[in-house]
């Protein structure tokens, strides 16, 4: 987005308030951007101060605006982890139609003496279920964070709700970055599984390209482990990580205690 140096910040409360549409700010649209994905989401180059100086109006009070930008970009960053897990859903259950249907050669493992649906091939089982896997983890991340946000505004104990803040904000760059970079190897997972026609745009199968995006919106990857270690963690000398680490070994305990295999086998 380009700039000018005419542009100028006003307090004064916008003609819109006043129901009125005011005269014409000085902000135009110059160009739309050509991406790479996302194209049903354009993007445009906006050019200020060209004619007299853009206006510019104040939200909120003065010098909280990063404050204020904090609290939005924790809902923008979560939102973008969620976006990763959707886009991995999708390819999942795109590549496991398709598995179910691609007919191509005996397993290799001899399980079948004629050909047969390719979800039946061990490679193909491999990817479908690591994409399961990470997609379902993923999920169950992001889940776990919403909870913990909804009981930092509604629990009516106000020690419980400044434990679940910090404990959300915790993991937001958790469910921004490692969601992100998950959808990325799920959906090229997803290709994998179609083979030629994964390539091929008519498929459908082309999840990759739109998820690159997610890396990098509110924040590359490498700015949520920034955040992750040098605000999340270090702020409080570790207290949340040490206090996440702790319910873990307690819950793997409790796990062992349990005679199911599936208990014991997370347990270990």
């Amino acid at each position: 987005m380009n700039s000018h140096k005419n542009a100028r910040l006003t307090s004064s409360r916008s003609p819109i308030a006043s129901g009125s549409l005011g005269e014409r700010n000085d902000v135009h649209c110059v160009s739309i951007e050509h991406k790479l994905g996302i194209k049903a989401s354009p993007t445009a180059v906006l050019q200020y101060g060209d004619h007299g100086g853009a206006v510019g109006y104040l939200v909120g009070q003065e010098n909280r605006g990063l404050e204020y930008m904090f609290i939005m970009m924790n809902s923008a960053r979560y939102a973008v982890g969620m976006q990763g897990i959707a886009i991995a859903e999708r390819a999942y259950q795109h590549a496991v139609a398709y598995a179910k249907e691609r007919v191509q050669s005996r397993p290799v493992d001899g399980s079948l003496n004629a050909s047969a649906p390719i979800i039946h091939h061990p490679d193909v089982k491999r990817m479908l279920m690591t994409m399961r896997a990470y997609t379902e983890g993923c999920r169950a991340m992001a889940s776990v964070a919403a909870a913990a946000y909804d009981a930092t505004h509604h629990h009516p104990d106000a020690d419980t709700r400044k434990q679940n803040q910090a404990f959300y904000e915790y993991l937001v760059p958790l469910v921004k970055g490692y969601s992100t970079e998950m959808s990325l190897e799920v959906a090229s997972l997803g290709v994998q599984v179609h083979g030629g026609m994964g390539f091929i745009e008519e498929t459908g199968a082309a999840h990759l390209r739109d998820a690159k995006i997610l890396t990098i919106y509110e924040g590359t990857t490498a700015i949520q482990a920034n955040d992750l270690v040098g605000r999340k963690t270090a702020r409080d000398g570790g207290q949340v990580a040490k206090g996440i680490a702790a319910q873990i070994e307690k819950t793997e305990a409790e796990l062992a205690k349990r005679e199911s295999a599936e208990a014991q086998a997370v347990a270990k």
